[in-house]
């Protein structure tokens, strides 16, 4: 289950703001977007900014119970992918690996594994694997290159790079040029960039810059409130892709 290039992704926190919402805003996506990623609830987002972190707060249900709510995310159209963090699934990995497959995801990505746990990387990719997934791995601009083509010879399914400290907060360094950096590290591996991406020109910039996909999440999510005027707002973004 690969993404196409160029790829514009969609992040959702499961059951935020409601089981309800999350269901109806799945299924008015189609065509709008080719890859999900659907957040896991957490008490403790870390590495999510305030937007972000209120979704996680205002889901309906916590942890896995949230993203089984539907049994198979890629009858929506999309490529699904789960995003949770590591610290919750330490002793519980082949649980959160099985949950994923059960809801036909294509992969489990970790903020947290490289950063925190990187002891675990084996392991990780041994128990997506086993359960019919594959790995995917989530870097910033400051980790170390050495990794990051180690990372990229596990065939992930992306390499996901962080633009800025948190989701959503946008910090003025010129990220464009971490993004061509990075895709001359990586060669071949599939590159999703993401956090604070907010309008079609953001995008067109990461693409030309040699990013494959793009991912907004806290601006769509700001929006969900009126979810015709979320839907328009993702339809314009979608005019960034070549």
């Amino acid at each position: 289950m690969g993404i196409s290039r160029p790829a514009l992704g969609l992040y959702l926190t499961a059951t935020y703001p409601s089981t309800k919402r999350f269901l109806e805003t799945l299924d008015k996506i189609s065509g709008l977007v080719d890859f999900l990623e659907i957040g896991i609830p957490t008490r403790n987002p870390k590495y999510d900014g305030p937007v972000i972190r209120m979704a996680h707060q205002g889901a309906e249900l916590m942890g896995l119970n949230a993203v089984k709510v539907t049994d198979d995310y890629s009858k929506y159209g999309k490529v699904p992918v789960l995003m949770g963090y590591i610290s919750d699934y330490v002793n519980s990995l082949n649980d959160v690996a099985k949950t994923a497959s059960d809801v036909g995801a294509a992969t489990v990505l970790f903020p947290d594994l490289i950063f925190d746990y990187p002891e675990l990387i084996g392991r990780y990719i041994e128990v997506m694997r086993s359960n019919g997934l594959a790995p995917s791995f989530f870097i910033s601009s400051k980790t170390p290159y050495r990794l990051i083509r180690s990372l990229s010879e596990q065939e992930p399914l992306f390499i996901y790079l962080g633009l800025y400290a948190a989701t959503g907060i946008k910090l003025p360094i010129y990220i464009e040029q971490n993004v061509v950096t990075i895709r001359g590290v990586l060669g071949d591996a599939f590159l999703i960039v993401g956090f604070a991406v907010n309008s079609p020109d953001m995008v067109r910039s990461l693409i030309k810059a040699g990013a494959d996909g793009v991912v907004v999440g806290s601006a769509f999510i700001q929006r969900m409130s009126d979810l015709n005027d979320a839907l328009s707002f993702l339809k314009w973004l979608r005019g960034g892709l070549p």
